[in-house]
């Protein structure tokens, strides 16, 4: 029999891996964990409102002592609402907030090493929003350079996806289909196996391969009502009433675009609104939803 004496026991190894926060950062846990889950659910209202409260909560905090981990929890509070005013169309609001991302970075090094791949990511889905092409392409690429985080890579491949597809480059999206295939997905994320769904009917939806846009559509709605991912819902509906518009099927196309165009503007999505608007004119062309987001 082995010694027992070199074993570590299980309840001190695990208890060493947590790290025991004051009441007053648990507070700002909470808050962010509440941004979080807004954003997932499409209430970006609520999502700012906690934003705001988190933030002002750090400043507080740091005023009186330097507290590492409420920076780290400063720059995921911003990374998160510079995506939610992207939603709502408030780019100035989101290049300001991103401009604060970088001055705390600059001012602390070391964060900059482990936040330099959301900094991209961001700046490219600014870009798309701008619809900059190039250089959301140039900031997605050095973010899948610098990133350290599985669920991240696959969230900037899904957007940069949409990059190629919004540029008609049919082979290199194709060289990204490994990727981002929803039966080869490495990241374990629910939201993100949806998008990935989305993503695939998009691509069908521009070769005008109908039947199996239509496919992945009904798989995403499935996956993001079971998880209330409104915002890919939205997505999802205008995108299959573009479709069925398309197709000649006006009955069908106002089916789907009536519940999304109601659902966007909850959120608020004012991109999501404007296709929305778009197809039920009797267009089909319209912004196919400029990024997927992480949540």
């Amino acid at each position: 029999m082995g010694s027992k004496t070199n074993r570590v026991p299980a309840s001190a190894s695990t208890a060493d891996m947590f790290m025991w926060l004051p009441k007053e950062e648990l507070r700002v846990v909470v808050y962010l964990v509440t941004v979080m889950h807004s954003m997932q659910a499409g209430y970006m209202d609520k999502a700012q409102k906690y934003s705001d409260k988190a933030l002002n909560e750090i400043g507080a905090l740091t005023a009186s002592a330097d507290r590492p981990i409420l920076h780290t929890f400063q720059l995921m509070i911003l990374e998160h609402i510079v995506q939610c005013r992207l939603v709502i169309g408030d780019n100035a609001g989101a290049i300001q907030e991103i401009a604060s991302l970088c001055q705390i970075c600059q001012q602390r090094p070391k964060l900059l090493s482990g936040h330099r791949a959301q900094i991209h990511t961001v700046l490219g889905l600014y870009a798309m929003s701008m619809n900059c092409m190039e250089p959301a392409e140039a900031q997605l690429n050095a973010a899948l350079r610098t990133s350290q985080e599985r669920e991240l890579w696959t969230f900037v491949n899904m957007n940069l996806a949409i990059v190629y597809l919004r540029t008609g480059r049919q082979s290199d999206f194709l060289g990204l289909l490994d990727r981002i295939s929803p039966e080869s997905l490495p990241s374990q994320s629910h939201s993100l196996r949806a998008a990935s769904y989305y993503v695939q009917g998009l691509h069908g939806f521009f070769q005008r391969a109908f039947n199996d846009a239509k496919r992945y559509l009904r798989e995403t709605l499935k996956m993001a009502n079971a998880e209330e991912l409104n915002r890919l819902t939205s997505c999802s509906l205008v995108l299959l009433g573009n479709i069925f518009l398309s197709l000649g099927n006006n009955r069908d196309s106002f089916n789907m675009v009536t519940p999304a165009m109601q659902l966007a503007s909850k959120i608020p999505d004012v991109n999501i609104q404007l296709w929305a608007s778009a197809v039920l004119k009797g267009k089909t062309s319209g912004t196919y939803s400029w990024f997927v987001s992480r949540w």
